[in-house]
């Protein structure tokens, strides 16, 4: 068979054989593709590359497996942050999934930083209704989180000392992928003026600008691309960098395949061409 006409019909095992090597191979041997960092994650960054030591952040976790690929690794991204600057923080969900995905994280990362449950950090867990949730806490905390997910009262743990009401929270951050980020916007943020973070699917970002260009977030990281960028910052190759690495292999397989079968077909037809006019 003409080796031209081969590149074009190539077998789509062989295609899918190479697409398996190329999103796999970088899982095995991680590494950091260059990004440039937005200003939106330098300015999140820099937010909390600013806070003074032993500040208290509120992590709201609000997504599921459903968008584990995008909200996992931010969420990876931001909480290395947080324990690299040993800063104490609380995990607050509202979807139910995420009480435990988030925890399997904090718990994965507290032995590479060297920080402990319940004294540098803490899980609420799950909550529902979240607009009487947020009206109440911000009040007092203990009212409606009266103990972690393994039924400890707050009021024993080191990690919530001396924090009581949403004067005593230094920043807020919120990881989700839907528009349920509003109303910490709402009842927490504006009427107390707490720095808020924001971390969205790609998708819901381009809504979300409307709300950093107006000075209500102070930073944002868009989609994995925004966890990419903070890992870069943090100059650690985490989950996102090696996601991110394995979607580039993915993607330039591709173009290359694209590429290699147009180039065989124009060279094909230029070889008909000349064929015919020899034998006419």
């Amino acid at each position: 068979m003409n080796v031209l006409r081969l590149l074009q019909e190539i077998d789509r095992r062989f295609l899918y054989a190479l697409l398996l090597l190329a999103v796999t191979f970088p899982f095995f041997i991680p590494g950091r593709l260059p990004v440039v960092v937005s200003h939106p994650t330098e300015a999140l960054y820099d937010q909390i590359e600013g806070l003074p030591a032993n500040s208290f952040v509120l992590f709201g976790v609000d997504w599921s497996a459903g968008t584990r690929g995008e909200n996992g690794a931010q969420t990876e991204a931001l909480m290395r942050h947080l324990m690299k600057r040993k800063l104490r923080f609380a995990l607050l969900a509202f979807d139910p999934q995420a009480k435990e995905l988030c925890q399997d994280i904090a718990l994965r990362l507290q032995k590479e930083y060297g920080v402990q449950e319940g004294v540098n950090w803490v899980n609420w867990g799950y909550k529902v209704d979240q607009v009487n949730f947020l009206k109440a806490m911000v009040q007092n905390i203990q009212s409606v989180v009266p103990t972690d997910i393994h039924n400890t009262p707050l009021d024993q743990l080191a990690v919530m000392q001396g924090v009581r009401s949403a004067k005593d929270i230094a920043l807020l951050l919120d990881v989700n992928p839907t528009a349920g980020y509003q109303n910490y916007i709402q009842f927490v943020q504006g009427p107390y003026k707490i720095p808020f973070g924001l971390a969205p699917t790609a998708v819901m970002a381009p809504e979300a600008f409307n709300y950093l260009d107006s000075g209500q977030l102070v930073g944002m990281l868009t989609g994995l691309q925004g966890a990419i960028e903070y890992e870069q910052k943090l100059g650690v190759v985490g989950r996102a960098t090696i996601d991110g690495n394995s979607l580039s292999a993915a993607h330039l397989l591709i173009i290359f395949l694209i590429l290699m079968g147009n180039v065989a077909m124009v060279l094909e037809r230029r070889q008909r061409a000349r064929l015919s006019a020899g034998g006419a």
